[in-house]
This record gives C-alpha cells, structure tokens and sequence, in this order.
C-alpha cells in the first residue's frame, strides 16, 4: 500500500512544564527555557484562543481608570497611564501576570513605568530578575543585550535606588529600573516563581482548534478535492526505460502531481494479479465537511471554557430558549469575575509602587441589568 501525500509534520511541543533551578540559582522556564513563548505562539495560531484573549483584554482595560485625570496624565515617556494598563491587560489575558519596569527621579522616588511582557523575563533567585526583549527566542536572542534587574522593593530606601540606577547607567548606558512581578501564586513546585496561566490545562484543546483551521485551509486550496483510493494490479518495478524509468516510478509521478499541496490526498493499492483493471473509489467528502463543521463548534465552545470567555462573544451563536438565556447571564456575570480578577491583579500590582493612587478601573458593561428571567 502507498500512500502519496505532502502534508507536512509538526513538531511536538514537550507539555511537561519543567521549572528547574541550576547551580547559579537561575530559574529556567521550561526544559528550553522558553515555555511563555512558545505558549502565546500556541494560543495566537488559534482563532479562537486569540479572540478570547482579544476579549479578556478589552474587558479588563474596560474605559480606563475610573480617576480620569490620572488615565489621561503620562505614565511614561510614550503612553498614558490608559494606554499602558490597556498593555497590562493584553498582558495578564495572556500570562494571568502584571508585570512592569519602575523607573525613578533624581530623588530615589518612583516616578514613572513601562508594561513588560512576561516572557522577556527570567529569575536568578527569589529578588533578582534577567531582562531581555528577545529571552526565549533562540535564533534571536543576543547575551550582551541581557539586563540584570532587581525586583522592585518599596521599603528601599531612595539612596540604595539611586546608587542602583547609577550602576545600570554605567553597565548599560541607561536607567533600567527595578521589576514588579506579581501574579497569584500557584500550588507545586516552583510555582511561586512563575505564573502558569489556567488555560494551559486545555492546552491539547487549543492545539486542536488550531489544528482545524489548517484542515479547512488545507481542504479550500484544494479545491475541496475528494480523495482517492486507486487499486490497480502489479505495476513493473524492474524493467527500466531509456530515462531510467520504471513503470512503477512514471506512475508514483503521476499520483504525487495529483496529491501535491493543493490537491487531492491518494492511497493506491497494488494487486497481486492484473485481472481486474484499476479502480478509482471516492471517499465520501460531505462527512468530512460535516465532521469538521461539529468539530470546529465543539472545540472552540471548549477552548472558550479553559479561558472563561462566553463562546458569544467570540462569535458562537447561543440558542434563544429561555433556559438557555439565563445560562448565558450566568455565564456573563462568571466572565465578569474573571475581568474583575484581572482588573484587579493590574490595581494591586502598581497599588505596590504609588499606595496613594486610586487605581481602579472602570468597567465596561455590555450587560443589560434589567434583564429578568
């Protein structure tokens, strides 16, 4: 039997989460040291994973914070303090983790901060932190661009502040800051010292969802094309013509024009005996359609669950029965808890640096309160 196809192979990712802690007391991320990575590489290839973070994230930002005359004023040099917790909230959709650079005036005081992404990160012990942009990317990451960072202590004093910020200024020609890094802790080993986002337990989920995005797009540059099965007798391996040829190499090269990238997959069987001639048999084309169609909803309304998102508001229709209208507002006000955690992970998080702030953040509302069932 023969199967011609071009369909390419995927690597595997190694699911096992290995936080593990070297001589040097470093801290790697994965067995490659690059699990955030390669995780928001997995959710952004799946559509309805990166819709779901699309809608964590401009639930939690909401309108800004609710002190508008401090959303509007400069968090750093280049964004407001809204567009930077509409970052943080992108962020924590991602990592379920707040993390930011503080950098301080001439008086040792914090004085302003800019969002980082969780995976640029890395911890040498419980107080220390490694920076780099391009951390975890192995064909770009460059060593002398690695940024040795304290994690930022709010009962410092301003000196040892300003000593510290001098230092990176020789080291590295500028004010780096300190790091906030703050998530809920976790249980196991390690746990403590990186946040695991929840959705990672319907990892195969989202993979999957993925993985049907490509069987569509597969199948339409197809020509949605059915496959194949061709039985035929002995074909002549042996006898070569005056190209080198055999009988059997002119047909594989045929089969393999048909089923190259963007046609039709074929399975040939060979006889043992050349009575009968060969057979073409389609395969039924509508139940993989229809397969696929039941696949991509059942999927996706998981992929939703592992990120506590409605399926509605990424697109899934919900049924109008009554019953099912009070399950949709109970599933609203559950994505409510989950924006309010979020919202309040960004509040606690810079609360750290400017305990003065009110740091709240308006909600956006889309549900109707008059709604009664």
């Amino acid at each position: 039997m023969n199967v011609f196809s071009l369909s390419p192979t995927k690597e595997v990712l190694n699911r096992l989460v290995a936080i593990t802690k070297d001589t040097r007391n470093y801290y790697r991320f994965g067995d490659r040291d690059s699990f955030p990575n390669e995780l928001i590489d997995i959710v952004n290839e799946s559509g309805t994973a990166s819709s779901c973070v699309g809608a964590l994230a401009r639930f939690t930002s909401g309108l800004g914070l609710a002190d508008t005359t401090i959303g509007v004023s400069k968090a750093n040099a280049i964004q407001t303090h809204n567009a930077a917790i509409a970052e943080l909230s992108l962020h924590v959709s991602y990592n379920e983790c707040v993390a930011f650079r503080v950098l301080y005036s001439n008086d040792g005081q914090p004085a302003r901060y800019y969002p980082v992404p969780v995976q640029t990160l890395r911890r040498l012990g419980r107080k220390t932190f490694l920076y780099n942009e391009l951390m975890g990317y192995r064909n770009l990451y460059r060593r002398q661009d690695d940024r040795w960072v304290q994690a930022f202590d709010p009962q410092e004093s301003p000196q040892l502040r300003l000593q510290r910020m001098s230092s990176q200024v020789t080291n590295y020609g500028e004010q780096v800051g300190d790091i906030v890094y703050y998530f809920r802790k976790g249980v196991g080993m390690y746990r403590d010292i990186y946040s695991i986002p929840s959705y990672y337990a319907g990892l195969a989920d989202i993979e999957s969802d993925a993985g049907i995005s490509i069987l569509e797009r597969r199948n339409i540059k197809r020509g949605w094309k059915t496959s194949v099965i061709i039985s035929t007798g002995p074909i002549d391996k042996e006898v070569r013509d005056g190209n080198n040829k055999t009988q059997f190499d002119k047909f594989s090269e045929t089969i393999k024009k048909f089923a190259e990238e963007d046609a039709a997959i074929a399975l040939h069987l060979e006889g043992a005996t050349n009575e009968a001639k060969p057979e073409v048999k389609t395969l039924n084309i509508a139940d993989v359609l229809n397969a696929t169609d039941k696949a991509t909803d059942r999927v996706g309304r998981k992929v939703c669950r592992h990120f506590g998102v409605p399926p509605v508001l990424v697109g899934f229709e919900t049924a109008g029965k009554l019953g099912d209208i009070q399950e949709l507002i109970n599933t609203m006000d559950l994505f409510r808890l989950n924006v309010m955690e979020r919202q309040q992970l960004i509040k606690e998080a810079l609360t750290l640096v400017w305990p003065s702030v009110n740091w709240s953040i308006s909600p956006l509302n889309l549900w109707n309160e008059t709604i009664k069932v």
